[in-house]
């Protein structure tokens, strides 16, 4: 399409603003929420949101900086990570075409929105607007064709072996589908009726190349800290993998915090559940893993390990976090204060929930004084009004969210 020479320099003027914040942020916030408000299957994935982020954000830097060009495709690679997330979760192509069809319609309200701030110097906004629109067409239809090819592509992959029959039998046990626990195992190379400890790792790594390989590294290492053989492992997206690993007999999953370091430089988060026997084992800790990550990724900043029950109340009342910032704020008051000695007191107060209200585990466990743990037992109680034995639980609860999500009126 030939353009006029205002609308040339325009378009030139408008790349360099559009590549970067604020412009750019706005359209992928405007775009992604109306895609996650019409399908539910991305809006309640915390993980295909990060992806559907990615790809939308990768897309408008390459539309943009093609502007002053003929129309070429440059689609980057974020998009087909989306199109494979979508795959490996088995999810029909309609979601993948649902994804773009919602992205039409914001595209179009976005473009309308930028013609209508032209000045009376700059080109004709009806011009602006159909040359935009137009281009961003082409865009999205020459997307959608390569994508259903690297959606397909994918199935393809996962059709090929046993990749496809595991895929469908873990997600038959997630489910609650009747199987049989042997021919499962047998099937899975997992022995199904012992004691399962689910998790699920994550990478916040922009650059996913070796993201795979990584994530599988972190399943091994809980795997060998709980003398799991080998895990049972399922890749979800490009930057996910559930996991869980089988033992004989109830594991002692205390050492899995000292996995923060090997986290911390692969750029990578870990959620586990409670461990559970036998395929109800397998379900729940799946379930619980997934919830404690929901929680994980928003807390700031996100803790490198999440254990499910640790926080297990934060995540039965995290759909209603304006609530919980209200409990917190009613009930633990100065003491949930952004101060550096508060967060001793509050992570000492912690510690001694978990030790049985016992001053001298608690002090040991701190590497402290028993002494000092009565003091900052002391002041915590002054700063609540009250005994830490009453309201035990809401206390509990109050200060965990301040340990994940920093002080409410932050």
């Amino acid at each position: 399409m030939t353009t006029s020479e205002p609308l040339g320099e325009w378009l030139r003027n408008f790349s360099e603003r559009a590549v970067v914040p604020p412009m750019s942020e706005e359209f992928v916030a405007r775009v992604d929420s109306r895609i996650t408000s019409q399908i539910p299957e991305i809006s309640s994935d915390p993980m295909l949101i990060d992806d559907l982020h990615g790809s939308t954000r990768a897309q408008w830097r390459a539309f943009v900086l093609t502007l002053s060009i003929d129309h070429t495709l440059m689609l980057p690679p974020a998009a087909a990570d989306l199109a494979r997330s979508l795959a490996r979760r088995g999810m029909d192509l309609g979601v993948l075409l649902k994804v773009y069809r919602a992205a039409h319609q914001a595209v179009f309200e976005f473009f309308t929105d930028v013609s209508d701030t032209i000045g009376e110097s700059g080109p004709r906004a009806d011009e602006v607007l159909r040359f935009l629109w137009t281009r961003a067409e082409r865009w999205m239809n020459d997307s959608v064709e390569a994508l259903i090819e690297t959606f397909y592509e994918e199935r393809s992959h996962m059709n090929e072996g046993a990749l496809i029959r595991r895929t469908r039998l873990i997600e038959d046990i997630l489910q609650g589908a009747a199987i049989r626990v042997d021919h499962a195992s047998a099937e899975l190379s997992h022995a199904l009726a012992h004691w399962q400890t689910a998790g699920v790792v994550w990478t916040t790594a922009t650059d996913s190349a070796d993201a795979a390989r990584r994530l599988q590294n972190v399943a091994g290492q809980l795997a060998r800290r709980i003398r799991a053989p080998r895990p049972l492992t399922l890749l979800t997206s490009g930057s996910e993998l559930c996991f869980w690993a089988a033992t004989p007999a109830r594991p002692d999953l205390g050492s899995l915090f000292e996995l923060a370091g090997i986290l911390e430089e692969s750029q990578a988060h870990l959620a586990f559940g409670v461990p559970s026997p036998g395929p109800a084992g397998f379900r729940s800790g799946h379930s619980e893993a997934k919830a404690a990550q929901r929680v994980g990724l928003d807390a700031t900043p996100s803790p490198p390990v999440v254990d499910y029950s640790h926080i297990e109340l934060l995540c039965l009342v995290s759909e209603s976090p304006q609530l919980v910032r209200r409990m917190v704020e009613r009930e633990i008051g100065d003491l949930g204060a952004p101060d550096k000695n508060l967060a001793q007191v509050r992570h000492t107060v912690l510690t001694h929930f978990d030790n049985g209200f016992n001053v001298e585990k608690t002090a040991r466990h701190l590497f402290i004084h028993r002494n000092t743990v009565r003091y900052r037992l002391s002041r915590a109680e002054e700063l609540i009004g009250h005994s830490l034995t009453e309201r035990t639980a809401k206390i509990d609860i109050a200060l965990r969210y301040v340990a994940l999500f920093g002080p409410p009126a932050d």
